[in-house]
């Protein structure tokens, strides 16, 4: 892994532990990375359904104006990600023995992504 994949991957897990402290409710963290490097994160519930509301982190391109935190792309496309999906994945908090059983998080990817989700 590269050294910019692996700081991008800490700076999602600080996020996810912070989102979790905040909505007691979230057991991990939906993600889905767009073409033009913009994460969109919401906090998930046991059952699968959103918790809080959606987050949208500029990773990619330069941000449209000064105090916008998403992407020009991202503003002239108002929030639409169908075809954009370049990455989508449960991000869990705390360490690997902390995390729910492997049949509860594929429940879970399932009920966010669809049929198709694995680990």
């Amino acid at each position: 892994m590269e050294k910019s994949d692996l700081f991008k991957e800490e700076a999602l897990k600080d996020i996810c532990n912070r989102l979790v402290l905040k909505q007691p409710d979230a057991v991990g963290m939906a993600m889905i990375e767009l073409d033009c490097g913009c994460i969109d994160i919401c906090g998930v519930s046991i059952w699968g359904e959103p918790v809080g509301s959606i987050k949208t982190i500029a990773l990619g391109q330069e941000t449209g104006e000064e105090d916008s935190p998403i992407c020009s792309q991202c503003l002239e496309s108002k929030g639409r990600v169908s075809g954009r999906i370049v990455n989508q994945r449960m991000i869990w908090p705390g360490h690997e023995d902390e995390r729910p059983d492997r049949d509860l998080r594929i429940f879970i990817g399932r009920r966010v992504f669809g049929d198709h989700y694995t680990e």
